[in-house]
């Protein structure tokens, strides 16, 4: 069963009803992401005893209110 992309609660859920015994843990870069709160899977393994092993990110998938500037191009000046 393949969860990478998968938001975390959904991926638990899956895996609760399979009855496959599983570990989440999170992971974030040194800056964060301000206003992260989609939590999605980013890698799963599978332990020698057969449960999973989860890793999850948590993603910003709304603009901040203080987004509403377009990104400026490289070319611009």
């Amino acid at each position: 069963m393949n969860l990478i992309g998968l938001p975390l609660d959904r991926a638990t859920e899956l895996l609760s009803n399979a009855g496959i015994v599983f570990s989440a843990e999170e992971t974030r870069s040194k800056k964060g992401v301000e206003g992260g709160m989609d939590a999605r899977i980013v890698r799963q393994r599978t332990n020698t005893d057969g449960s999973l092993s989860l890793l999850y990110a948590l993603f910003r998938t709304e603009p901040l209110q203080e987004d509403t500037q377009p990104p400026h191009s490289i070319n611009e000046k």
